[in-house]
C-alpha cells in the first residue's frame, strides 16, 4: 500500500481564479525519497502543504480530491496523530521556531503531547546525537549560524518520529557546505529509519544524487 496517495487533488488558494494544484495523482511508498522540481509557483509547496493537512485547514480556500495516508483519508485525522505521522520543515527555520533557547524549542513538540519526561528526554537525546547537536543543547537560538537553525528546526519535527518527513528548499539560507550535511542527514534517516523524505529543492546539484525518485511540476 502507498504510504501517501493523492487522487485528483485540486486547490486554489482564497480570493484566486487559478489552481495551485490541478488535477494532482500521485502514489508515494513507504521509505521513498523523493524530489520535487519545477519552476517558481509550479505548485510545490503547496503539495507539500496539502500532505501536511495545512491545506484547506490552515490556508482556506477551494479543495477538491482525496490525500491518503496509511490508507485513511487526511480529513479523519486529528491533528495530534496527523503531527505524529507527518512532518514538515520550512525555508525559513526561524518561522517555525517558537522558543528562544535548543533544549526548548526540541522539546516542544513533544510536551504539546503530553509524553512522559523521561520518553522526552531520551527523544530529545536521540535526535540531537543524530544531527550533531548535543553540544549546543544549552544555547540560545538567536545566536546560532543558518545551519545551526536548520539543523534545531529539523531535530525537533524528527523528535515526534513522524512516517514523513516533508522539506521544503531547507538548505536555500545555507552554504554549500551546510547544505550538503543537512541533506546527507535527512539521506542517512531516510536509509536507517525509513522515513519516507519529500524533498523541494532549486540546488539540484546538491541532492539529485540522493533521490530514488524524482517528480517535475509544471503549472
Amino acid at each position: 500500500m502507498a504510504l501517501v496517495k493523492i487522487e485528483n487533488l485540486t486547490y486554489y488558494y482564497p480570493g484566486t481564479e487559478k489552481p495551485a494544484l490541478d488535477r494532482i495523482n500521485l502514489s508515494i511508498p513507504e521509505g521513498q525519497f523523493v524530489l520535487v522540481i519545477g519552476g517558481s509557483g509550479s505548485g510545490k509547496s503547496s503539495l507539500l502543504r496539502v500532505i501536511a493537512g495545512l491545506i484547506p485547514g490552515f490556508y482556506g480556500g477551494k479543495y477538491g480530491g482525496r490525500v491518503y495516508l496509511d490508507g485513511t483519508e487526511l480529513r479523519e485525522l486529528d491533528k495530534r496523530s496527523l503531527v505524529q505521522k507527518v512532518g514538515i520543515v520550512f525555508q525559513d527555520p526561524e518561522a517555525q521556531m517558537v522558543m528562544t533557547g535548543v533544549e526548548q524549542e526540541i522539546a516542544f513538540g513533544l510536551e504539546n503531547l503530553g509524553l512522559p519526561p523521561k520518553l522526552m528526554r531520551r527523544r530529545v537525546m536521540e535526535v540531537t546525537e543524530a544531527l550533531s547537536l548535543t553540544g549546543s543543547l544549552s544555547r540560545f537560538i538567536p545566536e546560532l549560524s543558518g545551519g545551526e537553525k536548520q539543523k534545531v528546526a529539523l531535530a525537533s519535527v524528527l523528535a515526534m518520529q513522524p512516517e514523513v518527513l516533508l522539506l521544503d528548499e531547507p538548505t536555500s539560507q545555507l552554504d554549500p557546505v551546510a547544505g550538503e550535511e543537512i541533506l546527507t542527514m535527512v539521506r542517512r534517516l531516510n536509509e536507517e529509519n525509513d522515513i519516507t523524505v519529500v524533498l523541494i529543492e532549486q540546488r539540484l546539484e546538491r541532492c539529485f544524487h540522493l533521490a530514488d525518485r524524482v517528480l517535475v511540476m509544471d503549472e
